[in-house]
């Protein structure tokens, strides 16, 4: 599998194209914003989106969604904790942006442990409560999706609706802590990490 990382919108929100290099066939994670440059991207890949992924329902992940669900047609992923915040500009933070929420809803609801196959691939779903109350990681391989959850030396906030700081580090510590350490991990926002780079490192863990 391979990773496309693109860096969108005001809040430089990391959406990632994870892909087959042989039957390119893809899922897109967190359209976050700048709709034109994803479909350039997919266009350029030259690759089948088969689903779209939200690690969780904030504005600055979904921005786009909308527009790339009208390019690909491919199902919308979301926990089921975050299903209803989708399209709720209050929950969803969209009120703060003076935007509004997409249209599209959820055609796929998941939780904790369940699966999706990308060809041969497993995409495994690990709910990561704290950042919001639906915010979920996505475990294929050796590779995280961390959403919001886990930065690079850092954790996700806590203070918009449905967070709760102590939540988020025993997800972290629980969940996310206890994968291979060498597993890297991709966050929603900043630069790429790895597990035991974060267990050895991350002040806002310990």
């Amino acid at each position: 599998m391979k990773i496309e990382k693109l860096v969108l919108g005001a809040l430089d929100t990391n959406c990632y194209i994870f892909y087959d290099e042989n039957t390119k066939n893809a899922v897109i994670i967190d359209p976050a914003a700048d709709s034109d440059i994803i479909i350039e991207k997919i266009k350029e890949l030259n690759v089948s989106v088969k689903y779209i992924i939200i690690t969780h329902a904030h504005i600055d992940h979904i921005m786009a969604l909308d527009e790339v669900y009208a390019y690909t047609k491919a199902p919308v992923v979301i926990h089921a904790d975050d299903k209803d915040a989708l399209n709720n500009d209050a929950f969803n933070l969209a009120v703060y942006f003076h935007t509004v929420s997409p249209k599209k809803k959820a055609d796929i609801t998941v939780k904790n442990g369940d699966t999706l196959m990308l060809d041969n691939n497993e995409l495994k779903f690990i709910h990561t409560p704290g950042h919001n109350k639906g915010s979920m990681c996505i475990l294929c391989g050796d590779t995280l999706i961390s959403g919001d959850t886990l930065f690079y030396m850092s954790v996700g906030r806590t203070d918009h609706y449905g967070g709760n700081q102590e939540m988020l580090i025993k997800s972290i510590k629980t969940r996310i802590f206890v994968l291979d350490e060498n597993t890297k991990v991709y966050p929603g926002h900043g630069d790429d990490t790895t597990i035991k780079n974060e267990i050895e490192n991350n002040i806002f863990v310990r």
